[in-house]
This record gives C-alpha cells, sequence and structure tokens, in this order.
C-alpha cells in the first residue's frame, strides 16, 4: 500500500456501497479511471445543514473530499461528506413535507376497479 493518492483529493462524486448506521461507518465506490475503489467514510464526515442523526443511504449519490488516513486499516478516507454539489443528503430531506401528486387534492391517489357482472349458472 502506498500513502498517496493517485486520483484527485476534492469534489469527488461517489456512490454509497453501504453504511451501517448502528456502527457509524460504511463505503463509497469511487470510479478511478477503469476501475471501481471503495473509500471509508465515518459518520463524522458527513455535513449537515441541520443538528440532526447524521447516516448515509445505500446506493445515494454524495460529493466528499479524499484524505490520506494516518491510523487505521485504510489507505485514505472520505471527508467533508455532502449531496452532490453541495445539495443536501438523503438523511436531510427524509422529514420533508412533499406536495400532493398531481391529479389528488388530498394527497391520496384514487384507484378505479373495474367491475364484471356474474351470471347466475342455473
Amino acid at each position: 500500500m502506498s500513502s498517496t493518492v493517485d486520483v484527485p483529493t476534492s469534489a469527488l462524486i461517489g456512490k454509497v456501497k453501504w453504511f451501517n448506521n448502528k456502527a457509524g461507518y460504511g463505503f463509497i465506490t469511487l470510479k478511478d479511471g477503469d476501475e471501481f475503489r471503495d473509500i471509508f467514510v465515518h459518520y463524522t464526515a458527513i455535513r449537515v445543514t441541520n443538528s440532526q442523526y447524521k447516516y448515509l443511504v445505500q446506493g445515494e449519490y454524495i460529493q466528499f473530499d479524499l484524505e490520506n488516513s494516518a491510523d487505521g486499516p485504510h489507505e485514505v478516507k472520505a471527508i467533508n461528506v455532502t449531496g452532490v454539489t453541495g445539495g443536501e443528503l438523503m438523511c436531510e430531506t427524509r422529514h420533508s413535507v412533499r406536495p400532493p401528486r398531481s391529479g389528488s387534492s388530498d394527497g391520496f391517489t384514487q384507484v378505479k376497479t373495474k367491475r364484471t357482472s356474474h351470471a347466475n349458472a342455473d
């Protein structure tokens, strides 16, 4: 293992491979040329706008910087983790109030069923 990073170290875009909310860490997949690298991420690296429980969602795209890891088993780690282009992470939008779907004033979608008549088989 070398202690240098061969990819740019800031404003990288990656996809959350997995994140364990209970343990507070996980991995981000970063495309490095034609190869994919797994980057360690700890919950303390997540930047949110409000004071809240911080976590990442599997499959979520995020933006982050890389830092050489002086301690621990990982060569590099993610820092300054935010939504893409500084946007919100899924953990920040979880309780957002969403507008109702179009065609419905109360937020519920009406389901129409087709009725069939059954003739007596006497």
